[in-house]
């Protein structure tokens, strides 16, 4: 137990130590972290998830929560509005785009029956939000694409669970309901949207009361906990939830409120002093949510580690070309884009989601677990090596070529119409 307390409180100071690494370096600190928890686990065997029992997926849960709503705090409602067509054209897109890579791959690698093949590409149609908003906060980039990104990154979650579990259902069944998955994604984004935004509305009300009480700094995440477990209980997504009530806090100045309500908020919902108290949880909780999940992976073949890296191979080549084509926003530059293509790491929707084939019973669900969490582990890995060498001379000199062509296409056009008016205007003056 001393040894333990002496670890815990030894990674606390070695995370400071790699978010300076980082600034050096360029290596995101969640793939050192992840290693660690690697060789906590399945090398060294010091732990186990099993050791942390329902603690450790409370922690990881938790840490899902708080991360998702400090994102939201920190969006604004304009970059939002700004953001949401392209946010959902790349989530859906990209999101079947995936499914449909992986379904391919693993009936024709493992001879998979096509619909197990493309649950599995359902269950790793996502991206990480644990995962891509503590790496966007690192990184230089602008609020558009940034919002994209957390966007697109809550979006997945909700169509990941929807989709993977409707069709195990039908797995079972033998029948595929589109109208009930339709009607299930539907009810699971508006209602917890709606849930989120009608949580934030009612703390509003109540924040001149509650701060009159000492020791308030964490009632927010409290009344986040109980609004975030509602939605789950309901069937809705808490992640969207989490995420619009933190939108809501953050925005609160911008939203339409009643005078007499505004006149009775204190100054500053979130003080800065809870903010940077905020950021400071979720240092924490991203230190062992990350060792945790490190802790998980499985290494048992060397085979199926393959079969994950030829995924996540494909998926990155095809998140490449997608982002070309589907993000066409003249004011993201290439350096953006090019880091919007390397966003795509899987987290821990993927890694919940892997165990529910062999809770059906299904003969290839231990071998789906592995692969999943195989993929997790190589997809945050790509993520991390991608993101420093994109800032290298020969692989920037690729990406800004890659990217650049839609934008001098519309250039050369925009010339050749001033051009055009030019002469235009020079033939009407008889020049």
């Amino acid at each position: 137990m001393e040894i333990t307390i002496i670890c815990i409180g030894l990674l606390y100071f070695f995370s400071h130590y790699l978010t300076i690494l980082y600034q050096k370096t360029r290596i995101p600190d969640v793939l050192i972290l992840i290693i660690v928890g690697i060789l906590i686990g399945p090398v060294f065997k010091l732990a186990s998830v099993d050791s942390f029992g329902m603690l450790g997926q409370v922690l990881t849960s938790v840490a899902l929560i708080i991360i998702l709503f400090e994102g939201g705090l920190n969006m604004e409602l304009s970059n939002i509005w700004g953001s949401m067509r392209t946010a959902s054209k790349l989530t859906i897109s990209f999101f079947f785009i995936t499914a449909m890579i992986v379904g391919l791959l693993l009936h024709y690698m493992l001879h998979y029956s096509w619909l197990l093949s493309f649950i599995t590409g359902f269950i790793l149609g996502g991206t990480s939000s644990a995962v891509v908003l503590p790496m966007v906060s690192l990184l230089h980039m602008s609020d558009k694409p940034r919002t994209i990104l957390v966007l697109e990154s809550a979006l997945t979650d909700v169509l990941c669970i929807v989709f993977a579990i409707s069709f195990l259902g039908s797995y079972s069944t033998g029948v595929v309901e589109i109208g009930k998955i339709a009607g299930s994604l539907i009810s699971s984004l508006v209602l917890a949207s709606a849930l989120g935004i009608g949580a934030g509305y009612i703390w509003l009300r109540l924040m001149n009361w509650i701060k009159t009480f000492p020791n308030t700094q964490f009632t927010t995440f409290a009344f986040m906990f109980i609004v975030y477990g509602l939605a789950e209980y309901f069937g809705f997504s808490g992640a969207i939830t989490a995420l619009a009530f933190g939108i809501v806090l953050g925005n609160y100045s911008k939203i339409r409120l009643p005078e007499r309500m505004k006149s009775k908020l204190p100054d500053g919902i979130i003080t800065e002093l809870e903010r940077k108290l905020y950021s400071e949880i979720v240092f924490l909780l991203k230190i062992y949510f990350f060792v945790y999940l490190g802790m998980a992976i499985p290494f048992e073949s060397s085979y199926f580690f393959i079969i994950a890296a030829a995924l996540v191979g494909a998926i990155y080549l095809a998140r490449l070309f997608s982002t070309r084509f589907l993000v066409r926003d003249t004011d993201i530059t290439w350096e953006d884009k090019s880091i919007m293509s390397a966003m795509v790491p899987k987290g821990l929707a993927a890694a919940v989601l892997a165990g529910l084939p062999l809770q059906y019973g299904i003969p290839e669900g231990a071998e789906i677990q592995i692969i999943v969490y195989n993929v997790v582990f190589v997809s945050i890995l790509t993520t991390s090596v991608l993101i420093p060498l994109i800032r290298t001379r020969f692989i920037s000199r690729f990406y800004r070529v890659f990217f650049r062509p839609i934008a001098r296409l519309e250039n050369i056009s925009l010339g050749r119409k001033a051009d055009s008016q030019e002469v235009a205007e020079r033939e009407e003056n008889g020049l």
